[in-house]
């Protein structure tokens, strides 16, 4: 540990005439030696404890009359605050009044004297012990004595506007030139002090193991994403969103790395604009009217694995249905044959076959074409992305009306077949 000069570091007992407390400024800086000073925290510690043995006497505080110059961070001292007010200040207080705010760093909105009397024009956050009453000016009611140790993020504000600040009577530290480690010892002492606390500091070992989120955690915290995250990004909804919940109390995504929300958020915007998955489909083959079934389906089924079908006929007719019920059960059948327990029967669809590039179709999870226009793509790029090599198993499902196949490009597009047997283009149809 590093050496520092305390012994002229008094408490306010000295000045009282009284003896040392329990524990002394000196002690704690020793005590905590071999630990991490861990803060400011993104979101506050909240405790409820039985008073301790350290009071707010036996800090290393200075009153701040009549000191000059500029103050990093400084405490407010409000004294003999009575508990039956205008709101009772107890647990229930703590919990739905002071750290909700306080965890949103709404310091503002704390009911006074928890508040500051005027706000700093730089950032801050707050430190607040409650405690009963030291010296109590009578016993027909109960009194508390609230402390305020406000930090300024690194900003050095004058001591007069300091003052200004404050409800109580303002007081500066006086524990030298080290302060991260003084700072680590006024917290081992505000530890003792016991009492309704909100904390921004902890002390921890210097080598522990990192902690991550388990499995079941992440699981959650990607579906919460997923399912109430926002659907578009035309006004900073991504950014504004994610800075919400990482710091929402008893999230899913509390203490979650914006970088990765926002990552995640961005993964399933692309996915959106391209092929959507389907996972839930309620027809079935036996959805088909029975003539369909048997004189047609039942023959083309066997073959389903060489060849895509192609749907040519009237608008509003069934087309897209059938092809998304054929195409379930094909990926129900290839998933029971393959026995593939961590899949479940889906399809992929687009209206243009430059979005399946985004996620590969196979023979698991086959694709729909559905109201495609293949006369307006190149050939070259159909080339391309129909790849021989690729176990692909498509259906291309055309609505055009009244239309014959005598028409050059739907008879082309009536051949099409794409599978792990690839079908190529004939070029002489007519």
């Amino acid at each position: 540990m590093a050496n520092i000069d305390v012994n002229f570091v008094d408490s306010f007992r000295h000045e009282l005439g009284e003896r040392d407390g329990v524990l002394t400024f000196e002690e704690s800086c020793v005590q905590v030696q071999g630990l991490k000073l861990c803060g400011p925290q993104a979101k506050p510690l909240k405790s409820n404890r039985p008073v301790g043995d350290v009071c707010f006497i036996d800090l290393p505080l200075r009153d701040m009359d009549g000191i000059g110059g500029k103050l990093e961070q400084f405490a407010d001292i409000v004294q003999n605050f009575p508990v039956q007010g205008n709101f009772k200040i107890d647990a229930n207080f703590l919990d739905m009044t002071v750290y909700p705010l306080c965890a949103q760093a709404k310091y503002r909105e704390l009911p006074e004297p928890f508040n500051l009397k005027a706000e700093p024009k730089v950032p801050y956050i707050l430190q607040i012990v409650i405690v009963p009453s030291y010296l109590p000016p009578d016993k027909e009611q109960d009194y508390v004595d609230i402390f305020k140790h406000i930090y300024l993020h690194k900003n050095k504000v004058s001591s007069a506007d300091c003052v200004s600040f404050c409800h109580g009577a303002p007081v500066c530290f006086d524990w030298g030139k080290q302060t991260r480690l003084a700072l680590a010892g006024l917290n081992n002492m505000l530890d003792r002090t016991g009492g309704m606390q909100i904390r921004i500091w902890t002390l921890a070992p210097k080598f522990e193991k990192k902690h991550t989120l388990d499995q079941s955690a992440r699981e959650s915290g990607y579906r919460f994403i997923r399912e109430h995250g926002p659907r578009s990004n035309n006004m900073n909804q991504f950014m504004e969103w994610t800075d919400e919940q990482v710091h929402c109390p008893g999230g899913p995504l509390e203490g979650w790395q914006e970088g990765k929300v926002k990552e995640a958020l961005h993964n399933y915007y692309r996915g959106r604009q391209n092929a959507k998955t389907i996972q839930y489909w309620p027809l079935t083959l036996k959805s088909f009217v029975a003539w369909f079934l048997d004189e047609i389906l039942v023959k083309m089924l066997p073959t389903m694995r060489q060849h895509a079908i192609t749907w040519i006929g009237r608008t509003r007719v069934g087309k897209s249905l059938g092809s998304k019920t054929i195409l379930f059960a094909q990926s129900k059948f290839e998933i029971t044959q393959a026995d593939r327990e961590d899949l479940v029967p889906s399809i992929v669809t687009a209206k243009h076959l430059d979005f399946f590039k985004a996620e590969p179709i196979t023979k698991f999870k086959p694709g729909v074409f559905d109201d495609g226009v293949l006369q307006r793509m190149d050939s070259s790029f159909l080339k391309a992305f129909l790849n021989p090599s690729a176990t692909w198993l498509f259906m291309v499902t055309c609505i055009a009306a009244s239309v014959t196949l005598k028409n050059t490009s739907l008879a082309w597009l009536a051949h099409l077949a794409v599978s792990r047997s690839f079908h190529t283009f004939t070029s002489n149809l007519t």
